[in-house]
């Protein structure tokens, strides 16, 4: 007898289904690159498989496996945003379906699946970063995997191979995905509380030697990758504000502690006050609900968080949302957990009255779907580059700092870099004199371009506007080429 499914089963299903198909559009829209991901895309293009293996150029980050699988899909498809954008395009669709595996796999209330569902699936932050050409959606894939492979080998049916499997799983997965050391530690806590249950010595013992054996392979790729980042300036500096902050009786310290929990949250949660307070009172319930009755999955789900806030008070681990993307689909799995065990013990009033808040808090996100058919442009740079051509107006072109990575990977590495190459570019740096640079070009030329990109940030837009300034200062503005987050002006020299 076939078993038939629910109402909110079919919705969750539903959902799931509209997050493949978003993520797919925004696949194949094949936006420009931005700043990060072209920088990422310059060390693919460039460097040989070994150099994956220390730190990469241009103050980047990415997992040595990930990068070699990046190049390699490169090099049989061809240099472009979509072989680029592969890999993350299967971490953000095996992201979806292990998360709806999970919600089964935990016993949830199937009366709620739809709920959970809709959030992970038509995030507007998970569908931008799941598509991107960076490791984010492959973290949250493998964390939620390595949180199934736990649950189908538990403590107590954990047999000798099984130690083996995970001790070359974990070492290698570790190269694929640095967030994975705190999904490590969730899994020693899970297996050590069973094993402490079972007042089984021997199966400490053996769980610690796998646990030697993850260290030995962290530390390895400590030193040889991960080790450079802790220690540049430039970083430190830059991720700062996204550091958990120790002394929290300094001032700023709890508006700074704020901001992080808000940009972890609300990617999953939803944007509104409503949704926000509903999120966090389930997401709380759910942990607390977790704790009492399956305590080793707790620590199993919220370890692995509480490991990366402990990593970024010593300033290892940046809590910036989309470095930190593989918590959010685990703080979904604590509000799934929250709200299935809110349903089973509500009466109908409190039923009524939780859906209600679940059905407000998942709006927005609906918002996403209108994106199917439309541009996903963030950073048009592509757009830009080639109107600019078309003009065909005489003079340098000269590119703004924030823009020189895109326009290096286009004009370098693309398969279609002729479209893309300006004749007399100058690749400006972050302290170029621009003003004398424009004063020298005068006797050289009847005009030049100014190109802008990652205009997405009042600073960048801030930047272009004094730039346009100093511009305006020797010479008159005829053109203007303005696309998403991106723009490009033609300067004519006045006469003397």
């Amino acid at each position: 007898m076939k078993t038939r499914l629910s109402i909110p089963v079919l919705a969750a299903l539903a959902f799931l289904a509209m997050g493949i198909l978003l993520r797919l559009w925004y696949f194949l829209d094949a936006r420009s690159l931005f700043i990060d991901e072209a920088n990422l895309a310059l060390n693919i293009s460039g460097l040989p498989y070994s150099h994956f293996f220390r730190p990469l150029l241009h103050d980047q980050y990415a997992p040595p496996l990930f990068m070699v699988c990046s190049k390699t899909v490169v090099q049989l498809l061809g240099n472009n945003e979509w072989p680029l954008r592969l890999w993350p395009l299967a971490g953000g669709l095996l992201t979806l379906a292990a998360f709806y595996h999970l919600m089964k796999k935990l016993g949830l209330s199937s009366a709620i699946y739809w709920y959970p569902a809709a959030m992970v699936s038509l995030s507007p932050f998970m569908l931008r970063f799941t598509t991107e050409a960076k490791q984010y959606s492959t973290d949250a894939a493998l964390a939620l995997g390595a949180v199934i492979l736990a649950l189908y080998f538990p403590p107590e049916r954990l047999k000798t191979r099984h130690y083996w499997i995970w001790a070359v799983a974990g070492g290698i997965s570790l190269w694929f995905s640095m967030p994975v050391a705190f999904m490590l530690a969730g899994i020693g806590a899970y297996y050590f509380w069973g094993f402490a249950r079972q007042k089984n010595g021997k199966a400490m013992m053996r769980m610690g030697l796998v646990g030697i054996a993850w260290a030995a392979s962290f530390i390895t790729l400590y030193l040889m990758v991960l080790r450079a980042g802790t220690e540049k300036e430039v970083l430190l500096d830059y991720h700062a504000p996204y550091f958990f902050p120790l002394r929290i009786w300094e001032a700023g310290a709890w508006r700074q502690m704020g901001d992080i929990f808000y940009g972890l949250l609300r990617p999953v949660l939803g944007f509104t006050v409503v949704g926000l307070i509903t999120g966090v009172g389930l997401l709380l319930w759910g942990a607390y609900r977790l704790a009492r009755q399956k305590t080793g999955v707790f620590l199993l789900i919220a370890l692995p968080i509480l490991a990366g806030f402990a990593a970024s008070v010593f300033h290892l681990f940046s809590l910036i949302p989309r470095v930190s993307m593989f918590m959010m689909p685990l703080f979904l799995l604590l509000v799934a957990c929250g709200a299935s065990e809110a349903w089973k013990k509500g009466n109908l009033y409190f039923r009524l009255a939780l859906l209600g808040l679940m059905i407000l808090e998942a709006a927005p996100f609906a918002n996403s779907l209108g994106q199917l058919g439309r541009s996903t442009e963030i950073e048009n740079l592509k757009g830009v580059l080639t109107e600019i051509k078309q003009q065909g107006r005489p003079g340098p072109s000269y590119i703004d700092g924030a823009a020189v990575p895109a326009y290096r990977y286009y004009s370098q590495w693309h398969d279609k870099k002729q479209q893309y190459q300006l004749p007399g570019a100058v690749l400006l740096s972050w302290d170029s004199n621009l003003g004398s640079i424009l004063e020298q070009g005068r006797q050289e030329s009847r005009g030049f371009w100014l190109v802008f990109s990652q205009l997405i940030s009042d600073e960048a837009r801030e930047k272009r506007r004094k730039a346009e300034a100093i511009a305006g200062g020797v010479a008159r503005e005829e053109v203007r080429v303005e696309e998403e987050g991106a723009a490009g002006v033609w300067y004519e020299y006045e006469k003397d």
